[in-house]
């Protein structure tokens, strides 16, 4: 079998865009929707191996005279004038073409249908919403009203979207980087794709949702490449410009860990917080459980057992720690979560709460010198305590935190070369900033194609005259911006997808969740 090049596709789809490309093979966008939207038409009998992407050939040439039959066949034809039909019902520049009146009830579809899409609501709400704009005075007609026709313009406005957004990109030849993540809906495996990079030209970096595929083949290595590959291509983000303008990846957040409201850090300084506040009613809780006499001896004897554990000196010293370090690893991974977090603001920030901690294993943090007063009366909040060890070696402790965090910090070398960029740690005095950071900066500009001595020039009249307008420098530090300190970002669009997949029912709606993610 023949092997596609990505130029010739390229070539292919620049002059038939109803191309796409799967497994080295071609298929018909424009079919494989017909297909889907009428599952039979008179007369016409739809080519399976086009609609399925499974046209192949031996040779090229062979290839391009089955492009060529397909084109003129009376199917594709059909299925081109079905597209179009469909264009027409729900593109708002048909306002070119029909009155003003059919405009505006076009528009109001579209701003509910977008609403739906935005509030991360079912599809079939959209009856109820229409219903209800109607019942206000709000012209709607009687087009653009079904779970069908929401769905149809959801994905209008995301294409659209996603077309503009990745034009402005090539046309402002931006860098950019890729986070990849991967999860499921429905028992379904996807692959998240978002992109960072400067959409205006104006240095305003940003994490942008591109695409949400389904590995429908697995989630080997290979097939989350060549999901990734192809989404990138049909992206119009060819080998050529990712070669000159792709600059980090970044996959596997970790949310588990990390997560806002769920992961793990957050859940345990939860619970930690919640029994340093309520450790008075915990304790009269367990010891009215123990004088119960309604519970068997086994579990009267469990409840002595965790009351004493509890109304324990070393139990509230080990509490105090804990609470230290948990509110200090949640500060950093919120932090770490905002998407105007750059690489190099994740490292300052990383080594800023190693600092804490190290600082912590001597001088205590404001929970452990809070207890040691409490225990000094031999009471915690007005509940006596006994004397007891501490199960936490709290110096082995702290150092296995920083460690574990050390091996978070991002690529030295890198972090090293963007580090003058960031004037918060420049040196105070004017001797110091003099030379500070030119090799680095000559460094920088070299692996990035720009013209090193210039991008030093530049960064030397920032440094020493607060002049950040060349512009050399400020593609330096609008790089470093691009740069991906996580994937943080692919984790917020899987809970995107996750609480719409949980409304969404129908199969259209599932092959939707694509659409509804870009919006987020």
């Amino acid at each position: 079998m023949a092997q596609l090049s990505p130029a010739q596709f390229k070539q292919w789809s620049d002059q038939y865009p109803w191309l796409f490309v799967k497994d080295n093979k071609l298929g018909c966008t424009a079919c494989k929707e017909a297909k889907r939207l009428f599952t039979t038409q008179k007369g016409v009998q739809m080519a399976e191996e086009w609609i399925s992407g499974g046209v192949g050939g031996s040779s090229i040439r062979a290839m391009r005279k089955m492009i060529y039959k397909h084109r003129d066949s009376l199917a594709h034809q059909k299925a081109l004038c079905i597209e179009k039909q469909r264009e027409k019902e729900v593109l708002p520049n048909m306002a070119a073409t029909v009155t003003a009146s059919l405009f505006e009830e076009t528009a109001n579809a579209l701003r509910t249908a977008y609403f739906v899409a935005k509030e991360r609501l079912a599809f079939t709400k959209m009856s109820c919403l229409v219903s209800l704009q109607e019942t206000n005075g709000a012209k709607m007609g009687q087009l653009n009203r079904s779970e069908h026709a929401c769905i149809n313009m959801i994905e209008h406005v995301a294409v659209k979207m996603k077309k503009t957004v990745i034009s402005k990109i090539k046309n402002n030849g931006s860098l950019l980087s890729i986070t990849v993540d991967e999860s499921s809906a429905f028992g379904i495996s996807y692959l998240v794709i978002y992109i960072r990079a400067d959409v205006t030209g104006r240095g305003d970096v940003e994490n942008i949702f591109l695409d949400l595929v389904e590995l429908d083949e697995g989630t080997t290595a290979e097939n989350v490449y060549k999901a990734l590959k192809n989404s990138l291509m049909m992206a119009k983000l060819d080998d050529e410009y990712l070669k000159n303008h792709l600059i980090s990846i970044a996959t596997d957040g970790a949310a588990v860990m990390t997560g806002k409201d769920s992961g793990l850090i957050a859940s345990s300084y939860s619970t930690v917080k919640a029994v340093w506040k309520d450790f008075p009613a915990l304790a009269q809780q367990m010891r009215a459980a123990f004088e119960d006499r309604t519970y068997t001896d086994a579990e009267r004897k469990k409840y002595t057992g965790m009351l004493n554990r509890l109304t324990s000196t070393g139990f509230v010293t080990d509490l105090a720690t804990m609470r230290d370090v948990l509110q200090e690893l949640k500060s950093l991974s919120l932090k770490l979560q905002k998407r105007s977090t750059s690489l190099t603001d994740a490292s300052r920030d990383i080594r800023l709460t190693m600092e804490v901690l190290d600082a912590m294993k001597t001088q205590g943090g404001m929970s452990m010198r809070k207890a040691k007063e409490y225990l000094m009366e031999g009471t915690f909040k007005g509940v006596a305590l006994k004397e007891s060890t501490e199960k936490v070696n709290q110096l082995q402790f702290f150092q296995a935190v920083i460690d574990n965090l050390s091996s978070l910090l991002p690529d030295s070398e890198l972090t090293k070369l963007l580090k003058p960029l960031d004037p918060h740690i420049w040196p105070k005095t004017r001797d110091e900033l003099i030379l500070y950071g030119e090799d680095e900066i000559y460094e920088l500009a070299k692996d990035l194609g720009e013209p090193a001595r210039e991008a030093v020039e530049d960064f030397c009249s920032w440094k020493l005259q607060k002049d950040q307008s060349g512009k050399t420098l400020r593609r330096l530090i609008v790089a470093s911006q691009t740069y991906l300190a996580t994937s943080a970002e692919c984790e917020q669009g899987f809970s995107a997808m996750n609480d719409t997949a949980s409304k969404t029912k129908s199969p259209e709606g599932q092959k939707s969740l694509s659409c509804l993610v870009r919006r987020h």
